[in-house]
């Protein structure tokens, strides 16, 4: 087992810190009984040395589960929280207690169903099977072997298996019980995380345009809020560039409006390829798209539209129509501090007006 984390009590991990706080709350159990069995020992039921060793043997057991829950290598198990294991460790404790003091067998038969309460939390078949056997033949064990019952079953073996029966039965339908709560649970469980999956993709595609999968105008304009917010506190920089597709309006006259939509979608693709991994690309509507250069000054998002511009207007489009050759015109604003998005907005638009006018197929930079 590798070291514990330093400081492994503030885990980032939730799931961690959940199953570190169960376990917790078992050993402070634990510390609890023994003051009670203390107690005991005061009126001279029992002697100091039944709850002196078992607060040593809990602690001890405890602090190994604590151990592997934080160090992490309990997650190579099916169960991370060692429900089993811990379940089983505690039946043990509550046994070994009841062979040292037979004369308060009835307390540790009781004091057993808090640990199984535990196993509702991860329960199966095997597991609720397994613990019932193991119970039922310790427990008979442990009866004929103090003698604890002797009083109570009339002083006659069968007697003592009556409620032998009655203590295997009791326990068999508690854990049934708990193992019913289980299954709710997991299937509970189960059906959050199916809800919380189809809600992702819900959100996933209420963010996204239907043609070509990139962010649709919403979602971009959000993403560059956020980015207009970072870039305030951080006091840096960004730039915006809207990329129009020269004379698209001819593209859908001459080959139809499916040909317009396999360019939108296969130009959607190529500026996904071209852009920075830090960059966020959106179709702003129509045939234009919007790309946002996040960190980016005036100067550096040129080059990067520039390198795109070539890559479109050099890429092979007659796999969708024959003859068909396109070219992009790109208008970039750059964002300073104190400048509201509608302002770096129509910049990029007045960059893009005087590309168009320059000819088309060019990059033009508003940066003020």
């Amino acid at each position: 087992m590798g070291a514990l984390p330093e400081n492994w009590l503030a885990s980032k991990d939730r799931n961690t810190r959940l199953r570190l706080r169960r376990t917790g709350l078992a050993a402070l159990d634990y510390v609890v009984m023994c003051v009670i069995l203390i107690g005991f020992a005061a009126l001279g039921t029992i002697s100091y040395r039944v709850p002196l060793i078992l607060l040593g043997a809990t602690l001890l057991i405890n602090a190994l589960f604590l151990s592997l829950i934080a160090s992490g290598w309990s997650r190579r198990w099916p169960d991370p929280s060692l429900t089993a294991v811990q379940v089983f460790a505690a039946c043990a404790v509550n046994l070994a207690g009841m062979m040292m003091a037979p004369q308060l067998a009835h307390v540790f038969i009781v004091v057993l169903f808090m640990p199984l309460s535990y196993a509702s939390l991860h329960f199966t078949q095997r597991m609720y099977l397994a613990i019932w056997l193991y119970l039922s033949v310790a427990v008979g064990v442990a009866i004929v072997a103090t003698g604890a019952f002797r009083n109570v079953a009339d002083h006659n073996w069968a007697g003592q298996l009556l409620f032998w029966a009655v203590v295997v039965f009791t326990i068999g339908r508690f854990l049934s019980i708990n193992a019913v709560v289980s299954r709710l649970r997991l299937d509970l469980k189960k059906k959050n995380e199916e809800l919380q999956s189809a809600t992702g993709k819900l959100t996933e595609l209420a963010s996204r345009d239907e043609l070509t999968g990139l962010w649709n105008r919403r979602e971009f304009m959000r993403l560059l809020q956020d980015e207009a917010r970072r870039a305030a506190r951080s006091q840096t920089s960004f730039c915006v560039a809207i990329i129009d597709i020269d004379h698209f309006k001819e593209v859908n006259d001459k080959y139809g409006h499916l040909v317009g939509d396999a360019v939108l979608h296969e130009l959607g693709q190529l500026l996904e390829f071209s852009r920075r991994a830090t960059d966020s690309l959106g179709r702003y509507g129509g045939e234009e798209f919007t790309l946002l250069l996040q960190g980016a000054r005036a100067s550096t998002a040129t080059v990067a539209l520039e390198r795109t511009r070539n890559l479109v207007a050099q890429h092979d489009w007659s796999g969708i129509a024959p003859d068909l050759h396109l070219t992009i015109s790109a208008g970039i604003g750059a964002w300073h501090p104190g400048d509201t998005l509608t302002v770096v907005m129509n910049r990029a638009d007045s960059a893009l007006y005087e590309a168009k006018n320059a000819g088309r197929n060019c990059v033009r930079t508003v940066a003020r």
